[in-house]
């Protein structure tokens, strides 16, 4: 074997060595980015879930079973959260009850998601933005977390009394 038979073997070596390097990288691009998409799914029907599950309490405490005309009449801006009594999720009955309520699901394969929830009184012209006191909006945020997620999965729900 002659010096350029040589240098054509060495370079159809290298040759075949990038495109399998090419090929395993984009096969470990799409295995990452299938793991993601369905942590991605499996967070949000979580999230959506809790959200589901907090929609089918009163408003507030104060609105069960009465109706208010003033928003001074609702739970205070510091008063948001569990009432005294109610340490079990079974037993919230409104809205802010959830206020940061912690849950965590295992699953088989994508492992433990950790959701939190907050719930504030937001402005009725613009939920976004966080109101110092009561309003007959409230915002529920979830926070899911997972170590195939990278970042916090965000789930905002404005609820109207």
């Amino acid at each position: 074997m002659g010096s350029q038979q040589l240098i054509l073997v060495i370079g159809g070596m290298m040759l075949l060595g990038t495109i399998a390097l090419t090929i395993n990288n984009s096969f470990t691009s799409k295995t990452d980015m299938e793991i993601y998409n369905e942590a991605a799914m499996t967070g949000a029907a979580i999230g959506q879930s809790v959200i589901d599950r907090i929609l089918t309490r009163s408003f507030d405490q104060r609105t069960v079973g009465r109706i208010f005309r003033s928003p001074d009449s609702l739970t205070a801006v510091g008063s948001l959260g569990p009432d005294t009594g109610e340490n079990n999720v079974t037993l919230y009955n409104d809205v802010d009850d959830f206020k940061n309520y912690v849950k965590y699901d295992t699953m088989s394969v994508l492992g433990v998601f950790r959701t939190r929830v907050d719930v504030n009184y937001v402005q009725t012209a613009n939920p976004e933005v966080i109101s110092s006191s009561r309003t007959f909006v409230k915002r529920i945020d979830v926070f899911v977390t997972n170590q195939y997620l990278g970042d916090t999965l965000k789930i905002f729900y404005a609820v109207t009394y």
